[in-house]
């Protein structure tokens, strides 16, 4: 790790104080990672789906290339559907009590599933894995069938406006938990810079995520951050909090599941943000919030999981130029 002063050298300008490379498939040991259960999934180095121990992090491998796509970030979902197996056995048909919510089914093989009762449609699959077919619904309350046919793997029903990781399931409903990844204490202040800064990040994201999420956020725990935060409108918001009120909003249009980096850069009343190398947004209102702590991929809630795929995070310990943020978030 680069020493913490923060009297920079030419060479600091260019490299960072703080590297987070989750492409290599390590967790760097001053970020502090929890998910409770057994239940969660990844697509491993083999470029299998293979079953992850609670507590341990995630990264996803592409099936195909079985080049690493770095962290894998989710946030709790349940798997409705029963004997839906790691082993790829067949699904069988089969009823699910659904309320009027948005739903996700999701399977791989070229059977097919039919639905009725509660919603109508015919979901044909694409072909074996990795070809996973999904469709988005939202069904009235009351009971699903869900009526199977041909060859229907790792076959998901959830809750939510996108498919997530493969939870299997035996003769009962299971449940993923959230992942939590954090830095706090020294692990945190040893890099961080209370007066400037800037992050580079790496990362895909699916486009339904909103909210208060993003893939890195430094805040306080209550209403002082500054964050990186997917919108419902399709953007990639680079925000600072300060005492709750929103002080800076910087919008960069994002496209969903596609990799993306963004520079964002702070300091009083000198504020910009750039993605991809271009579309550079600035802000000279504003002073900067006292935090302490950093959340990869969630928000200070630990239900609000941003569901996104993080290659890396950089960190430079002073406001880049504006030239230099846009360079900076070229990929």
């Amino acid at each position: 790790m680069i020493s913490p002063s923060f009297s920079l050298t030419a060479t600091e300008r260019v490299l960072p104080r703080m590297a987070l490379d989750f492409t290599t498939a390590l967790l760097d040991p001053r970020i502090t990672f929890t998910r409770t259960g057994n239940t969660a999934t990844v697509v491993n180095s083999s470029g299998v789906i293979a079953a992850i121990n609670a507590d341990l992090p995630r990264f996803d491998f592409d099936p195909t290339t079985l080049v690493c796509k770095g962290l894998l970030i989710e946030e709790t979902r349940t798997n409705l559907l029963l004997n839906s197996l790691i082993n790829g056995t067949n699904l069988s048909t089969q009823l699910v009590t659904t309320t009027a919510v948005s739903q996700t089914l999701s399977f791989y093989g070229t059977g097919q599933i039919v639905l009725t009762g509660t919603s109508s449609a015919t979901v044909v699959g694409t072909g074996a894995y990795p070809a996973r077919q999904t469709l988005t619904f939202t069904p009235t309350a009351g009971v699903l069938t869900l009526t199977v046919t041909g060859t229907v793997q790792y076959a998901q029903l959830e809750v939510g406006a996108f498919a997530t990781s493969f939870i299997p399931t035996d003769g009962t409903t299971k449940t993923r938990n959230a992942d939590l990844a954090t830095m706090t204490g020294t692990n945190f202040s040893d890099w961080f810079n209370a007066s400037e800064g800037t992050f580079v990040c790496k990362a895909s994201i699916p486009l339904t995520t909103s909210g208060n999420r993003g893939p890195w956020r430094v805040d306080d725990g209550s209403d002082a951050n500054i964050i990186m935060s997917r919108n419902a409108s399709g953007n990639l918001d680079f925000r600072v909090i300060n005492a709750g009120s929103l002080i800076v909003a910087l919008p960069n249009a994002i496209t969903a599941n596609v990799v993306f980096q963004q520079a964002a850069a702070y300091k009083t009343d000198n504020y910009a943000a750039a993605l991809n190398g271009a579309g550079l947004a600035t802000d000279t209102a504003g002073t900067v919030p006292t935090v302490n702590t950093m959340r990869i991929g969630n928000s200070t809630s630990t239900a609000a999981q941003l569901g996104c795929t993080i290659e890396r995070i950089y960190y430079y310990p002073q406001r880049l130029t504006d030239n230099e943020v846009t360079a900076f978030s070229k990929q």
